[in-house]
């Protein structure tokens, strides 16, 4: 596999719940369960606003926010 593959694969989309100081609290769905993660907004490539889409690592952070279209 890929490098590129691999990296892709760990990534996760979810909504943000809520924004804490420098804290983003992500919502995602695994199966039929919701989780949550707390990432850093300090080591993240965008400033999110709640309830917006984003790509992120699992409890660090977050990669891309999705804009509306």
């Amino acid at each position: 596999m890929h490098l590129k593959q691999i990296i892709m694969c760990t990534l996760l989309l979810g909504m943000v719940d809520q924004i804490n100081d420098d804290v983003a609290v992500v919502e995602y769905k695994v199966g039929d369960f919701i989780k949550h993660s707390e990432v850093s907004l300090d080591l993240s490539a965008c400033k999110p606003s709640e309830g917006q889409e984003v790509y992120f690592y699992k409890d660090y952070k977050i990669v891309t926010c999705v804009d509306d279209l």
